[in-house]
């Protein structure tokens, strides 16, 4: 994917947010049928390719962050389980963390998964858990 195809698109709702507009046209973009596949079968190799997921709006964020929590619940396979919280860690999180903060269907939804990601014992897991927390902590504080 050429850096010309990813461009910050700026909302107004309640605040403005910033959205990572990858057009569903352009060469990489991955469609919501081949992210729900991956979320269906759950192979570690590919779960970093949902980050290609075109996400343009509020309800594009919505649908992913539910997909991930219903993958999450379902979980048993911690190496999947690590893969899904990297990615909430590497690029959810630092690309929609307002969103996230400030809707509260998102929050609720955040809040679940943390807490579903929370029960695995997994070192690595805890400690993304953690870092995601005190990411989102930080948008609470800024008071948005």
């Amino acid at each position: 994917m050429d850096g010309s195809s990813i461009k910050m698109v700026n909302r107004e709702d309640q605040h403005e947010f910033s959205f990572l507009n990858i057009s569903s046209n352009t060469v990489g973009a991955l469609s919501k049928e081949s992210a729900e596949r991956i979320l269906k079968v759950r192979n570690i190799n590919e779960i970093h390719q949902l980050m290609y997921v075109p996400i343009e709006n509020h309800e594009d964020l919505k649908w992913l962050t539910h997909s991930l929590h219903k993958a999450i619940m379902d979980e048993k396979d911690v190496s999947v389980a690590l893969e899904l919280a990297d990615l909430l860690y590497f690029f959810i999180v630092p690309a929609y963390k307002e969103e996230l903060m400030c809707k509260e269907d998102l929050s609720h939804m955040m809040d679940d998964i943390l807490f579903i990601l929370d029960l695995w014992t997994d070192e690595n897991i805890i400690e993304l858990v953690d870092a995601i927390q005190y990411e989102l902590q930080k948008v609470e504080r800024k008071g948005l």
